[in-house]
Formats: C-alpha cells, sequence, structure tokens
C-alpha cells in the first residue's frame, strides 16, 4: 500500500472555470445555525471563504449547484431510525426549519446556471439530477464545499471520482463537527479521490486559466492571416 500511496499524484489536472462547477453541500440550518442538533460551528466560520468563492464563480458564469438535505418520510430511510433528531424531531424535513439554507450568507439564485438540489442520501449524485446537470454544462471538474466534510462532502467527491469528474476539494471551505475526521477526509481525497485545495489556492489557479485563455485568445487574434 505505500508504494501505492507514494504513485498517487497531487496534480493530476488543472482547474479551468471554463470546465468547472461549485456544488455547495447542504449549508443548511441544521447544520449551520447555532443550537441546532447538527451544529457544525466551523461552517459558520468558513462562510466570508465561501461567499468569495461564489462571487468569483457568479462572476464567471459558471454552474453553481447548491444541495440541501430532507430526511423527511418517506425518503429518509434509515436515516428515519439511525439519527433520533430526524426521526423524531423532525430535523432536516422539508417545510421544518432546520431544512431551510442558512439565512446569514449568501443565498441561492435559481436562474441560468444556478440550481437548488433536494438530495435524500448523503450523496448528491444518488437519484438526482446532478449528473445531468453537470453534463448539460459540460463540466468535467467539480469543486466541493460545505458540510460536513467526512459525510455529505465526501461522499460526494467519492461519487463525483467514479464517475470521472475531477475533484477539487477545498480544506478551508469544508466544515466538520469534528476536526479530525476533518482531516482524515482531506487525506483521503488527495490521496485517493481527488485534490485538496485551500480557497487561495482555488482562486490563483483558476484566475491563471483566465490570463492564460485571454493571452491565447489575443494572440490568435493579432496572428498574420495568410
Amino acid at each position: 500500500m505505500s508504494h501505492e500511496v507514494r504513485a498517487s499524484r497531487k496534480k493530476f489536472f488543472t482547474v479551468d472555470p471554463r470546465r468547472c462547477a461549485l456544488l455547495v453541500i447542504d449549508m443548511q440550518n441544521a447544520f449551520v445555525a447555532e443550537g441546532e442538533p447538527f451544529e457544525t460551528p466551523p461552517a459558520r466560520a468558513m462562510v466570508p471563504r465561501l461567499e468569495r468563492l461564489i462571487r468569483f464563480c457568479r462572476e464567471q458564469g459558471m454552474p453553481i449547484v447548491w444541495t440541501q438535505s430532507d430526511h423527511r418520510p418517506p425518503y429518509g430511510g434509515l436515516m428515519l431510525q439511525k439519527f433520533s433528531a430526524i426521526g423524531e424531531q423532525r430535523v432536516l424535513w422539508q417545510g421544518e426549519p432546520s431544512f431551510e439554507m442558512y439565512p446569514h450568507m449568501l443565498q441561492p439564485q435559481e436562474a441560468g446556471s444556478e440550481y437548488r438540489l433536494v438530495k435524500h442520501k448523503f450523496d448528491a449524485f444518488f437519484e438526482t439530477g446532478l449528473d445531468a446537470i453537470l453534463r448539460y454544462h459540460h463540466t468535467d471538474t467539480v469543486i466541493i464545499t460545505g458540510t460536513a466534510t467526512n459525510v455529505c462532502c465526501e461522499s460526494t467527491a467519492r461519487a463525483a471520482f467514479m464517475r470521472d469528474y475531477y475533484v477539487a476539494f477545498l480544506s478551508d471551505a469544508n466544515a466538520s463537527f469534528d476536526p479530525a475526521m476533518h482531516e482524515a477526509t482531506l487525506k483521503n481525497i488527495d490521496l485517493f479521490f481527488g485534490r485538496v485545495m485551500s480557497t487561495e489556492e482555488l482562486l490563483a489557479e483558476m484566475v491563471a486559466a483566465i490570463v492564460e485563455t485571454s493571452a491565447a485568445a489575443q494572440c490568435f487574434i493579432q496572428k498574420p492571416q495568410p
């Protein structure tokens, strides 16, 4: 196994905003708001970084998909048994306050290339239209952000990789209720399922791709025609 790990490439693709989509996973009251059963304080702390990224993606016209977990019957399945807050307190049931997006941050703008996607399992691809959305926009790379790092975000990253999407997983724009689990997921993603990057690193790479594309286009325009 040690040989296999050493053979894993850290940077095996470049994030080009013309071919990627931003996934904002489950930034709902149940996880982000104070006092909620699944409260994840780091999710509130990362909001400024996430908002900076959302604004950049909107400026570039990139697809943005916001997911919301809905575990009400009959869709919740075993979630209703595994988690008492879901089964007994109606947490993450559509129509309940816990289901709604955290209000103290940018909100989805459902128009053009921006979507709100309701999911019923950890994996945002499972029995949803996510793959269809990405293919419609000719996407080959997904940027994964949100909460929880080691649950829905990691599940979605794995599912994306299995569908041959490049995965950019942000170390400082994913949040978990457990720091050790957060770090374990980052290591796992980096070794097997994608690239782990900071928000700053990602933005710099996308800006560089835009500059390079613009320069190439300018050279083509100025090139003397035969």
